[in-house]
């Protein structure tokens, strides 16, 4: 799918500052593209701006990129120098600074959401009175389901489920995006990202849940155009190749994320060849009942997408999703994952929206779904754990 840019470089709002999100927003800097964060808090907002008003990306992959000796123009032990996107302005979802004569907040064309799938419907809440039928929102988050429930929360017909409004509003059109690039925020850091691992990114549009639009809005093809230009392997493909990968990087994250959560190991605890830093995680006996796991799980999720998904169970079986899992840790061996990372910090993981997604699923087509509820209801605890040290 080809996108040329015929208009002005149209203003993006980002929404949900982590690692993803401030590696987009840098890009899209980079390429022109007005940029304006929505922070949390008028704390971080002025913070932001003390800081210079820009977002620094290390482009960590570098080191072990196969061509890093020609890549690298210093010494492989030194420190990566970061580049940055200068100009980039932050402002509160909901503020008076951004409301019009009328005192109607300020229109958002093309948002990209790259918050915590569970902070997703509180997020959109707090612009949803920015957004129209000709705006555009970008989901780029881990898991699945955050669409539906911005759907049902927001767009259901009155007297269905969430609906507040007398009337179900005028929903904008959404894109739907998968990442498989590693990016990492370090504590301390204010404002950058650690690009860890070089993938790709790929988008689709999502078709309408209710009374689906004959033309996309303007602001569709501008936001695609703008994402599909970045220098970080993007594809602009069809919702069924994306859905696609979407359910592959679901199992994906099924099974590294709880555990490595549990076991406190990178992702590499998972690859076939392992990395002689990830030796202390294994242990005569333990690990070949990680991997014992590790196919239990696919085998699972193999399973469940057989019966909700009939037209790709030749495609999404049990050996496929362990060779993609292991493919996956592979790259990303290196990485902590979002999981550990979240637990390891005292905060909520999104486990509801990964193996939570693929109990809920199991049970609506009749699936058991021992392994997936095993893993979910040891990070829960896991989470509970938190509030008890």
């Amino acid at each position: 799918m080809s996108l040329e840019h015929t208009r002005p470089l149209s203003r993006v709002h980002v929404l949900g500052a982590g690692a993803i999100g401030l590696l987009v927003a840098a890009h899209l800097r980079q390429l022109g593209h007005p940029i304006t964060l929505l922070l949390r808090s008028q704390t971080a907002v002025d913070q932001f701006v003390s800081k210079g008003s820009r977002v620094a990306v290390f482009n960590d992959w570098i080191r072990t990129h196969p061509t890093r000796k020609l890549l690298l123009q210093q010494e492989a032990q030194d420190p990566i120098e970061p580049w940055v996107s200068n100009d980039i302005q932050a402002e509160l979802p909901q503020t008076n600074s951004v409301s019009n004569q009328s005192g109607d907040f300020a229109r958002i064309r093309q948002l990209l959401i790259t918050t915590k799938a569970h902070d997703t419907v509180q997020a959109y809440w707090s612009v949803k009175n920015r957004l129209d039928a000709q705006s555009t929102v970008v989901l780029l988050q881990n898991g699945m389901g955050t669409y539906e429930a911005i759907q049902r929360e927001f767009y259901s017909p009155p007297g269905q489920h969430g609906q507040k409004d007398k009337e179900a509003a005028e929903p904008p059109s959404f894109v739907v995006g998968t990442n498989s690039h590693g990016c990492l925020r370090i504590p301390g850091e204010h404002f950058a990202t650690h690009h860890t691992a070089m993938a790709e990114l790929k988008f689709a549009v999502r078709a309408s849940l209710h009374n689906p639009p004959s033309k996309l809005p303007q602001s569709t093809v501008d936001v695609l155009s703008a994402l599909g230009s970045m220098q970080l392997q993007v594809s602009i493909v069809s919702w069924s190749e994306l859905h696609h990968q979407m359910l592959l990087k679901l199992a994906a994250n099924a099974v590294i994320n709880p555990i490595t959560a549990l076991t406190d190991c990178r992702n590499g605890y998972l690859a076939p060849q392992l990395h002689e830093s990830d030796m202390r995680c294994v242990s005569s006996g333990y690990y070949d009942s990680m991997k014992s796991l590790v196919s239990s799980a696919c085998a699972e999720i193999a399973s469940i997408y057989a019966r909700a998904h009939p037209h790709l169970q030749n495609e999404l079986t049990a050996h496929a999703l362990e060779k993609y899992v292991a493919g996956v840790a592979s790259a990303t061996a290196r990485n902590r994952s979002s999981m550990l990372q979240d637990v390891a910090a005292g905060m909520q993981t999104e486990i509801d929206w990964i193996n939570g997604y693929l109990i809920r699923l199991g049970k609506q087509h009749g699936v058991p779904t021992p392994v997936n509820t095993l893993l979910y209801t040891l990070i829960k605890l896991k989470e509970a754990g938190r509030h008890h040290p």
